[in-house]
């Protein structure tokens, strides 16, 4: 069933609940500078919502008409902060969604006020629309953006993708300490030429402002293993080993803090349903003129094809891959998931954004689950 969690993941109800995302936040859904006057019809956390630029300012509107279920995206502007329906020419505020008119009913019809469609808060920082999506009353756009995107001389830069998968697990990739060590070593120009850990014992620590970090403990590079062999073999051309620190924080996004570098990587998994997302992979810098300019080459011309695509395209097939409910057998380095589980136990409202189901269905349920991670 839908919604409802595998045996193996009773221990996190709430989190297995849910599954078309964490409501009462802020989420990234597109570029500013794509956003005109010609509605976008956009998914978020399960819902239908349709965004369009009216005077300068974005709006956001349930994207169905209450009259037919057409979707109001279809639809047309008659009139100056008001949208219609393509269908019937009912004709909803934009601000507040009421219903002004229903144009082939004329002036007089009693319907008008009787009816409104949801809207949602909207919000554009850092070159980016932000809609938020609950039950509680929204807090600033600002508590749900890292403190990196709202320099005055930032450059927020990158590349938007739908991908198949629940964004749950493209969290728990983006903070898994194991996959990187083995995944990433094969068949990417990213990491060809750097030496890369075997593996490496980490702690998860708290870093302030919403985020949790992994802190390399030890990492080794080359390691006998018994009935084996050594692993993995020695390349001579592979050089250095390069340090990065990764966080992150609720409601789902990665940054990626590189020794020899100024500039942070983000990754955004907003959910659009239960199995699929859309990822927001951005690098953010503080620069201006000449630096500014010479960052957008380089990530144009390296970081997008060879981190942005082909490296993190790794990552989005194996949670393409993953099962809808994974068998969850930890082992050690699955300690970082299961301390961004823990972080989800205290998401905003978490007991709205649960599948009902779930909660029925599992409430006397035992709290059986892999072994726990030290």
């Amino acid at each position: 069933m839908e919604g409802v969690p595998h045996k193996s993941e009773e221990r996190w109800l709430p989190y297995a609940a849910a599954g078309n995302g964490l409501r009462n936040y802020w989420y990234p859904v597109m570029w500013s500078r794509s956003l005109r006057h010609k509605p976008v019809g956009v998914q978020l956390c399960g819902e239908a919502i349709m965004l369009v630029r009216d005077r300068g300012r974005a709006f956001a509107l349930q994207d169905e008409c209450p009259h037919r279920g057409i979707p109001l995206s279809a639809g047309r502007q008659e009139f100056v902060g008001s949208w219609s329906c393509r269908y019937h020419g009912w004709t909803f505020d934009l601000d507040t969604g009421i219903l002004k008119a229903a144009l082939t009913d004329g002036p007089t019809s009693p319907i008008c006020g009787k009816v409104r469609v949801k809207t949602y808060p909207v919000e554009e920082r850092a070159g980016l629309v932000w809609i938020y999506i609950g039950e509680e009353p929204p807090p600033p756009v600002e508590a749900d953006i890292p403190s990196e995107f709202l320099r005055s001389d930032t450059l927020a830069i990158g590349r938007i993708s739908v991908q198949r998968g629940n964004w749950r697990y493209a969290c728990e990739n983006g903070f898994d300490d194991g996959h990187s060590m083995f995944l990433h070593r094969y068949g990417v120009l990213f990491s060809a030429f750097r030496r890369m850990p075997a593996w490496r014992r980490t702690k998860v620590v708290n870093d302030g402002d919403g985020w949790i970090s992994r802190d390399n403990l030890e990492r080794v590079f080359h390691s006998d293993y018994p009935e084996l062999g050594s692993w993995p073999r020695k390349s001579f051309w592979k050089r250095g080993g390069r340090r990065n620190r990764v966080s992150i924080r609720l409601p789902g996004v990665i940054r990626n803090r590189y020794e020899d570098q100024d500039a942070v990587n983000f990754v955004w998994w907003t959910p659009i349903d239960q199995s699929h997302y859309r990822m927001f992979q951005i690098y953010v810098i503080s620069a201006k003129g000449l630096r500014r300019l010479l960052f957008c080459l380089r990530y144009w011309l390296y970081l997008k094809p060879i981190h942005h695509i082909q490296f993190n395209n790794q990552d989005a097939w194996m949670v393409r891959l993953m099962p809808d409910t994974p068998p969850n057998r930890y082992y050690r380095p699955d300690a970082s998931i299961i301390a961004w589980r823990k972080l989800c136990e205290s998401a905003r409202g978490q007991r709205c954004s649960a599948h009902p189901d779930a909660h029925n269905q599992h409430a006397v349920a035992s709290q059986r689950s892999g072994p726990p991670v030290n």
